[in-house]
């Protein structure tokens, strides 16, 4: 391939993406075609250490060959009407299902048929568009799921051969993990059921095919297929952990999910939200820097895709109780909880400075989001349907993720914050952008706001102010909404 150096040029060289097989690190080099000297190299696995953090963490997108069972050619025929689409096959999975966030906030239930037809149209175990699924078991489109202890364990739901068939994932659990009852197929199915619903839900929000998304049929809609996420779970490799590796679009991701005492990380839904979050800004985003807020974004899809009615703003939520052992409630493993109540969360963007990266640094960040978000409620309500629902929170997802898209490469919390604005200029006219104000001036980044470089965490400035010209915004999206209303 070419590669453009800063102050050298343009060169030839290879781009070698090796995967370590005594650990979970997925590194990817650049070598100069000519010499055969090393010009760089990344680490293209975004480990999130649950009980620590550290420096120097990289997030960028990873080279992962390994796959479950034998798949076909990728597929790239069109839906010509998603009318004469025939529905799915009738499944039915035992989980938490969304929004419960882990065991401490609500039992399991049987949830028939969660796929929404626009995402996954043929349903979560068909790969090729018709209506019969290729998979019986934790195997589909969007996502493989399976024990990566047990010689790949893959649930499979008992299939009927009745006209139609179905599916029905039911399986015992044990919430109380051991050796000797690891409850690997509720497991299993648990993160086979969220990694579909994240995919889901992500979709009507833009994370597509045409924008990078996990898909191993793409339906002739763009990207390039044949990359549903490997989600590994009970992952032997590690304790107290999880992590994800994202490759370029085409090449399949990995996710692992691992154990921390008696504690299963794949009944944690957080943290499944949080390590597929990972795929997604770096789909969507090129990240890096010491100002970079991958795990904020990972933090802020956890939150979103978990909110309940009846939640508020000041209520306290913690990310990863559920793993490290606390009950609801807990304050969980940031340093603050999320919350809108400044003495739950204090943080401003000052704080970056302290904060260890990533983690601390990308937790001030997601409390911008989240303060964001209850600002929108506040105006737009909160919508129970997460897919296609109005309220605020609807919007904060749609802001979110076309941001990531709008950023600049690198991005600094100034640079998220623009393209937040950016993205309600081009989603909703600006009718959003009072709201979005307010929220980043009241922690810290407001008009003034200077993030200096985004290589640095140590040399912004905050600020608290709002436009110069917000008293005229406000007048002239108050005349808009008038003018609508009279007309």
């Amino acid at each position: 391939m070419y590669y453009y150096r800063s102050g050298v040029g343009t060169i030839l060289v290879w781009e070698l993406s090796v995967a370590e097989k005594t650990s979970s690190d997925w590194w990817n080099f650049r070598v100069d075609a000519a010499s055969g000297q090393i010009i760089d190299k990344d680490n293209w696995t975004v480990s999130c250490n649950i009980l620590g953090d550290h420096e120097d963490h990289i997030h960028s997108n990873a080279v992962v060959n390994s796959f479950i069972g034998p798949m076909e050619e990728p597929i790239t025929s069109t839906i010509a009407n998603e009318a004469n689409v025939m529905a799915p096959p009738a499944a039915s999975y035992m989980v938490y299902a969304m929004p419960i966030e882990n065991p401490n906030y609500g039992t399991r239930t049987l949830v028939p048929n969660p796929e929404h037809l626009t995402a996954s149209p043929f349903g979560w175990h068909d790969i090729n568009q018709d209506d019969t699924p290729e998979f019986t078991d934790t195997r589909g489109n969007n996502v493989d799921a399976y024990d990566d202890d047990n010689a790949n364990n893959l649930p499979d739901g008992k299939y009927a051969v009745s006209p139609g068939g179905n599916l029905i994932f039911n399986f015992p659990l044990n919430t109380v993990y051991s050796g000797g009852d690891q409850s690997e197929s509720a497991a299993i199915t648990n993160l086979f059921y969220w990694s579909n619903i994240i995919h889901d839900v992500t979709y009507m929000y833009g994370f597509d095919e045409p924008s990078g998304n996990f898909q191993f049929n793409n339906y002739g809609n763009g990207g390039l297929g044949n990359d549903p996420v490997n989600a590994e779970a009970q992952d032997g490799s590690g304790t107290c952990n999880a992590n994800f590796a994202t490759p370029g679009d085409g090449v399949r991701p990995r996710m692992q999910m691992y154990v921390c005492g008696s504690r299963d990380g794949d009944l944690d839904n957080m943290v499944i939200i949080h390590e597929y979050g990972h795929g997604i800004s770096n789909r969507l985003s090129t990240l890096g820097g010491a100002e970079q807020m991958g795990e904020g974004w990972s933090d802020y899809y956890g939150l979103m895709l978990t909110m309940e009615l009846g939640d508020s703003g000041p209520d306290s939520r913690g990310v990863g109780t559920w793993l490290i052992g606390e009950g609801p409630g807990g304050p969980g493993i940031r340093t603050w909880p999320y919350s809108t109540n400044f003495g739950v969360n204090p943080h401003t963007y000052d704080d970056i400075k302290t904060e260890v990266a990533p983690h601390g640094v990308g937790s001030v960040w997601a409390e911008m989001l989240w303060e964001m978000t209850w600002e929108l409620i506040a105006t737009h309500g909160f919508d129970t349907d997460f897919y296609t629902g109005t309220g605020g929170n609807n919007i904060a997802l749609a802001l979110v993720t076309e941001g990531l898209k709008l950023q600049p490469s690198f991005p600094g919390f100034v640079d998220g914050r623009d393209a937040i604005l950016a993205a309600d200029m081009a989603i909703y006219g600006g009718a959003n952008q009072c709201e979005i104000w307010e929220a980043f001036a009241r922690r810290g980044l407001g008009f003034s706001a200077n993030q200096g470089s985004s290589a640095s965490k140590t040399d912004g400035t905050e600020a608290f102010d709002l436009p110069p010209t917000f008293s005229d915004l406000v007048e002239e999206i108050l005349l808009g909404v008038n003018i609508q209303v009279q007309g």
